[in-house]
């Protein structure tokens, strides 16, 4: 980047973050996902996912918000706010008094920010009905977390879930989400809905059309995790499908967790077919590990998601649920303020964007420290993806490269290994890679760490270095390699 380039962008201020351009997305959606995905605290003994809510919690979501809010996402998607596995059979005693406290405090906080906020208060026919479908055998198929949508009784279960909620919280939307714990595959509904897509597209309509006849103004969102399998793309008949599932709702994300069903060659004339708008979850994205300490880890992926970004937007793209976590961990908060940032102006250059946010978090008093900075956050993220072979990734995977991230295992009763650092994301030559390139950045930090009004955060960046090497080094170790863990052989070449 030219001088000149870089002390005009670092001069620019708030008020470019929070005018829109003629190329801002119309969707900016903080995903929280879970409500403890954005605590700064580690929950090292609770299995996924911890549906506590506490102030900490309250805190941690409201901390989250003030940085959504500075860097322009205009809508927080957040799940479990009231049920986390499963709703009671009678609904309301799902939240006492504390509870319904809290999820007002939330709301309110973000709407005085001018958020809005997307509730997944259950899955469509599934996900949070285990206790309903054990108390009712009239909705039971043969999977025993979805029910029954050729019953009316069915029906009946989600509209009193859907009308506890307005009734009851000033919530502005529904992220409506059928697919994550499979389907009905009962001979029933397998005559009528042989296709995947075609059943999703159906109940998810079905329980947009209810809301929206409650309500009109409510932002209504589908998921299409589970409408296929990831790494086959739709057929025509099933985009004709989606097609028509469009004219009920707001827009249609196709997040990618394994990869977009639409693949990025047809999306372009895809989202001319739809009625309404189409979205992603930005390209690449970590899923916050609960169990681990905030700090353990130090992964920007600002590259990476801000390509996608800027190319999606081109196809017509227009709305984006971007991944969130605990902000504490320096390259999690750089990555969520970039996210917002970028959807504010799709037409800025991805070092733009990344250069301004780092001078508004970290406040240099150089410009040489501020230009260090920046090389050492895109080579944080360049020096790990490098590593990685997609062909190994997906013949080990039996599916695509993932979009979704996890640096460890969802499901756990303690802090789980670190597997983004094992086999198939790196080899030995990856790992040893990465480390000399962690080593390198930390050195270069150690230069520059006193150049910042930074509240810290350099120190955290340290911090999650440290815990990479050590994952790096360990599972070295338990594989006998020499090269890489002891730092005798570091340098030698294979």
């Amino acid at each position: 980047m030219e001088r000149r380039q870089f002390v005009k962008l670092a001069a620019a201020g708030l008020a470019q973050n929070q005018s829109l351009s003629k190329k801002h997305y119309k969707y900016r959606f903080a995903f929280d996902a879970w409500i403890n995905d954005v605590r700064n605290e580690s929950m090292p003994l609770e299995n996924w996912p911890y549906g506590v809510l506490d102030d900490k919690t309250v805190d941690a979501i409201i901390g989250a918000l003030d940085l959504q809010a500075e860097t322009g996402y205009n809508g927080l998607d957040i799940i479990g706010l009231m049920a986390t596995y499963s709703w009671p059979v009678d609904v309301v005693s799902v939240a006492d008094r504390d509870r319904r406290r809290r999820v007002n405090k939330i709301i309110q906080a973000a709407h005085d920010r001018k958020i809005k906020v997307i509730c997944f208060p259950t899955g469509v026919y599934s996900w949070g009905f285990d206790d309903i479908i054990q108390h009712d055998p009239a909705i039971r198929t043969d999977n025993k977390h979805v029910m029954n949508p050729l019953r009316t009784e069915s029906w009946a279960w989600q509209q009193k879930i859907y009308d506890y909620m307005l009734d009851n919280y000033e919530i502005d939307g529904f992220h409506l989400e059928s697919g994550d714990q499979g389907r009905c595959r009962a001979k029933e509904c397998m005559e009528r809905w042989p296709s995947d897509a075609a059943y999703h597209c159906y109940i998810t309509a079905k329980a947009a059309d209810y809301l929206r006849s409650r309500r009109k103004d409510l932002i209504l969102t589908a998921i299409l995790i589970g409408y296929s399998v990831w790494g086959r793309e739709f057929t025509e008949e099933e985009k004709g499908e989606l097609v028509k599932l469009s004219r009920s709702l707001d827009c249609i994300f196709d997040q990618g967790h394994g990869q977009p069903f639409i693949p990025q060659p047809q999306r372009r004339t895809f989202i001319q077919r739809l009625s309404c708008d189409y979205g992603t979850s930005g390209g690449i994205w970590i899923y916050p590990p609960q169990r681990w300490e905030r700090l353990r880890w130090f992964l920007p992926y600002t590259t990476g998601t801000g390509t996608h970004i800027k190319q999606l937007y081109e196809d017509g793209g227009r709305g984006v649920m971007y991944y969130q976590g605990p902000l504490i961990n320096p390259s999690t908060e750089v990555n969520v303020a970039f996210g917002g940032r970028i959807l504010m102006d799709a037409s800025r250059s991805v070092e733009d964007v990344l250069t301004q946010v780092l001078e508004s978090l970290y406040k240099p008093k150089t410009e040489a420290a501020h230009r260090k900075l920046v090389q050492i956050f895109e080579r944080a993220e360049k020096i790990y993806f490098e590593q990685w072979n997609n062909e190994r990734i997906a013949a080990a995977r039996k599916r695509p490269v993932p979009g979704e991230l996890h640096l460890t295992s969802l499901f756990g009763a303690s802090p789980n290994a670190a597997d983004y650092v094992m086999e198939p994301y790196l080899n030995t030559e990856g790992r040893l890679a990465y480390k000399q390139g962690l080593i390198a950045i930390y050195k270069d930090l150690l230069e520059i760490e006193n150049d910042f009004r930074d509240a810290g955060r350099v120190g955290r960046i340290k911090k999650g270095i440290e815990g990479a090497l050590i994952d790096i080094n360990n599972v070295a170790a338990s594989k006998a390699e020499t090269q890489v863990w002891d730092d005798r052989h570091v340098g030698r070449r294979f």
